[in-house]
């Protein structure tokens, strides 16, 4: 049989991703937070906040799963100083140019969403 056709591999993802759930599957939602909380925070304190990342594993400070913070708490105000003057050695600073007070909020309510205090949001 001759003709134009789909190439194999095009349709094995077509019915793969169909089976899978489609674009959900592939391309997850994220909200604002998790995006920046990703680009600015995850390489430290892992994609879960528990802190167990190749340079930070056994430093109990890097996990933002516990109450145990080493400067402040785990409240909006404290987190938004910790972002802008980092810990000495440890974190760096984030200034209002690189993170606004918006995108601080949003990071911590994706922390918050980390740590079970909040329900994810739901996909639009």
């Amino acid at each position: 049989m001759s003709g134009v056709g789909i190439p194999a591999g095009l349709l094995t993802l077509a019915l793969a991703a169909g089976f899978l759930g489609g674009c959900d599957v592939i391309f997850p939602h994220r909200t604002e937070g998790e995006k920046l909380y990703r680009k600015q925070c995850a390489d430290c304190h892992g994609l879960d906040g528990a802190g167990n990342t190749p340079g930070y594993m056994g430093n109990g400070w890097a996990d933002l799963l516990d109450d145990r913070w080493k400067i402040g708490g785990s409240s909006a105000s404290s987190l938004e100083q910790v972002l802008r003057e980092g810990i000495f050695g440890q974190m760096p600073a984030y200034t209002s140019q690189e993170l606004s007070r918006a995108q601080v909020k949003e990071i911590y309510e994706h922390l918050r969403v980390l740590r079970g205090e909040k329900r994810p949001e739901p996909r639009p």
